[in-house]
């Protein structure tokens, strides 16, 4: 379980912020919270609001799934693994700080702050691919330099 910790430490502090914003903001959430948004940030659905623990719980549990994922991919490519190895760290860091803006965007709609979900969620996922061939790149350039 130590070496577990030792190697999802960033997982679990990312787990631990949503959890424990979840926690604090409990008492001061009406009885249902948004759950599903139109692009234009109209609530379609709304849950009770013990819903906001499930975010976290999904956080941790989609980026166990991607470091697993991610190991197998590199285990099935080892040609690639030098250039792509830091990703099993990168790609889960970044769904978790998707996943807690999505939770602060329910917990600001459950306080009547309008916030448009759509953009924020095109933004992030904009992002995204930007860290991903930023990194690639960086390691790429960076093997470059070890050959000369």
């Amino acid at each position: 379980m130590k070496a577990f910790l030792k190697t999802y430490w960033l997982e679990f502090l990312f787990f631990a912020v949503g959890l424990v914003g979840a926690v604090i903001a409990m008492p001061f959430l009406p009885a249902s919270v948004p759950l599903q948004f139109q692009g234009d940030g109209v609530i379609t659905r709304t849950g009770p609001k013990w819903a906001v623990f499930i975010v976290p719980v999904v956080q941790l549990l989609v980026c166990y799934g991607f470091h697993w994922w991610i190991n197998r991919c590199l285990e099935k490519l080892p040609a690639l693994a030098h250039t792509l190895s830091g990703m099993e760290r990168l790609l889960p860091a970044v769904l978790s700080i998707i996943l807690l803006t999505l939770e602060l965007c329910v917990l600001l709609a459950a306080w009547g702050v309008t916030v448009p979900v759509g953009t924020v969620m095109l933004i992030e996922l904009l992002l995204v691919p930007i860290v991903f061939i930023g990194f690639v790149a960086a390691k790429i350039l960076g093997n470059i330099g070890k050959l000369k």
